[in-house]
Formats: structure tokens, sequence, C-alpha cells
């Protein structure tokens, strides 16, 4: 029976040791310089810039795009990325109706918060979720399985540009408005206390770094634009003219919806991206 309670001991002991010295290493790389490739254009926000901004284009510029990234992780890559790199001279950022809504608020309690935690667990703490409710046993689960295992050497957060093929005709458009803006049968309010309150955050810090923001609407279908309830399309003017005041452009293509390709109802596809993001870049270098 000793020996058995002396070799319990010992493995715990080890094992605490192995986990923790993989936290250590984990925590020594997530604080080392992250490298922009001198880039000094960089694409941050959720699927709709994933697959609609085509860093290929261009040799300026960096998609790290995620889907399903909320403003939250969105402020700590670019504070992370305008920090480590001064030649990082725009941000631009993801900004559509469904940005507005509390559908955010849902994804950090649903099976969506396994897949923004496993993405961004090398930058998101408990004190940065601490006025949020959230699935705390899938953060936990997360940050085991992700900085207690083994070294990270991969910046998860990081993301890129996804090409994606145009699925239009297998799309489901009523599933994709109901989840974006509708609770039931009940539009949904807004993320006042959480995306929109890290919107303001990210201003505020590429105001003082010295960057210029521009909140990026890529292009949807007609159908979608028009499924979308009247008071998000109000609610997205107000806080686009709320940030122009502050010097935060807002780009929206005049380029007509059945002009594009897209993958879904509300994400371009690859042919898409190559008629957008020339688009993007041409109002970047007629706005320096």
């Amino acid at each position: 029976m000793i020996k058995f309670i002396k070799s319990s001991i010992l493995f715990v002991l080890l094992l605490s040791i192995y986990l923790l010295s993989n936290i250590a290493v984990n925590n020594y790389l997530n604080s080392l310089k992250l490298k922009s490739d001198n880039s000094e254009i960089v694409a941050i926000g959720d699927s709709h810039i994933m697959t609609g901004v085509n860093p290929s284009l261009t040799q300026n510029m960096k998609n790290y795009a995620q889907s399903s990234e909320p403003y939250l992780a969105s402020y700590l890559k670019i504070d992370k990325l305008v920090s480590d790199n001064p030649e990082i001279s725009v941000v631009l950022l993801g900004f559509g109706y469904h940005n507005l809504s509390s559908y955010y608020d849902d994804k950090l309690v649903t099976n969506e918060s396994s897949a923004i935690f496993d993405n961004n667990i090398q930058l998101l703490s408990l004190e940065n979720l601490s006025n949020f409710n959230y699935d705390f046993k899938r953060f936990v689960d997360s940050y085991l399985a992700n900085q207690c295992i083994y070294p990270r050497f991969k910046r998860l957060y990081l993301g890129g540009y996804k090409e994606t093929n145009s699925k239009l005709s297998e799309a489901d458009f009523p599933k994709t408005i109901a989840k974006h803006f509708y609770r039931d049968t009940t539009v949904r309010e807004f993320s006042d206390s959480f995306n929109i309150f890290y919107l303001r955050k990210i201003a505020d810090l590429c105001l003082k770094k010295n960057v210029k923001l521009v909140l990026v609407k890529t292009p949807t279908s007609l159908a979608y634009e028009q499924g979308v309830p009247n008071k998000y399309k109000k609610k997205y003017l107000s806080v686009s003219e709320t940030m122009k005041k502050r010097g935060v452009e807002t780009f929206n293509t005049t380029k007509a919806a059945s002009e594009f390709y897209f993958k879904d109802y509300s994400h371009l596809s690859r042919e898409g991206a190559c008629i957008f993001t020339p688009l993007l870049l041409r109002y970047i270098e007629s706005n320096k």
C-alpha cells in the first residue's frame, strides 16, 4: 500500500512538472515578438474577411482573419501585431451587420466557443473574459489541450486567407439570417457590451498607435441584404457615423451584389475575393 501511494505521488509530481514546464515554455513563446514580414497593411476579422480579402494580390498586405473571431480576439491580435511591427500603418477590420449582433455574445456559451478558445487561447486569459458570460469548462479544456500538453510554436490566432468555391445553390438562406439576427422569432439585441465595446477599444488602440483603421464591409448577396432587419441597418449607419467622427472610415463598395461571386449568401468565393480585393486596395491607396 505504501509503495502504491509513493508511486502515485511520484506520478502526480512528474505530471505536474511536465504540465507546468509546458505552460512556462508556451508563455515564453507567446511573449516573443510577432513578425508580419514588413507588411504595412493587415486584414483582421472573422470568416467574411478570411474569405473575402486575398492578400496574394499585393505584396504589402497580410490577412490574419479567422472564422467566428469576436472583436475581443481582434483587439488582442491587433495590439500584439502593431506593438511588434511598427511598420504596420493600416488595419482593415471586418465590419458587417452581423458583427453588431448579440449572436457574438452567444458564441462564448455555445459549441462555437470551443473553436474561439482553441484559436485564440494564446491571447485570451480569464481576466480578458471576466466581464462576460462564457463557458468556463470549454475554456479550461482548450487551455489544457493547447498550452499544457506540448509546446505550441505556431501562433494559432493568426489565421489567414481561405479560398472558397461558390456553393450559393447549396446554402441555407433562412438559417443564415436567423443565426445572425434572430433568437427564435425575436430580433436579437445588439452586442453593445461585448463586440461593439471592443470595436471602440480597437479604434482607441489604433488612434494611440497612430495606425489608420478602416472598417470593411465585404459584399453580401442581395437576398441577405434584404433579409437584414431594419434596426440593424440603422445601427450600422449610426456606428459608422460615430466612427467617422473619430477619423475611422468604412469601406462599403457600391458595386452591385450581382457582380460578385459568393460562397454562400454572406461570404465571397475565391472569384468574388478577386473582384473585391482590388477595389479595397484602390480605396486604401487613394486615402493615404
